[in-house]
């Protein structure tokens, strides 16, 4: 891909229990959650991302970086936060109205289009 992702990017870690099985698989597929949902790997996108998996997993740190983003959108661009918060909505009713993406299996079937992956997840494109 042109965007050099790279899924052993982060360290190696121990497996000891479901958490942490969960934890590195978030880790492992969040490059392949921002290609799947269409947002993008700019701050707003890394915030729309962060929304759907709070849908779909309820990860409390997902909540923490979503306060702190709009925090910081609050300081740095406080015009821009009503439109922020619109996009971190539509993401959060995406993830709520998709399929789960954590219990994908992305490594089993590369050779399936972008296409077929949305359409058996139920999930329409955040640009549509």
């Amino acid at each position: 891909m042109s965007l050099n992702f790279d899924p052993n990017f982060y360290r190696s870690i121990q497996v000891n229990s479901d958490t942490d099985y969960l934890l590195l698989r978030l880790r492992q597929t969040h490059d392949i959650w921002h290609i799947v949902t269409g947002f993008g790997v700019d701050v707003t996108g890394e915030l729309q991302l962060k929304a759907f998996e709070l849908s779909q997993t309820r990860r409390p740190l997902a909540i923490v970086l979503l306060l702190g983003g709009l925090l910081g959108a609050l300081f740095s661009s406080p015009l821009s936060l009503h439109s922020l918060w619109e996009e971190i909505v539509i993401a959060y009713n995406l993830g709520k109205n998709t399929r789960p993406f954590l219990a994908q299996k992305w490594e089993l079937a590369w050779e399936k289009s972008l296409l077929v992956w949305r359409q058996e997840l139920a999930i329409v494109s955040s640009k549509n």
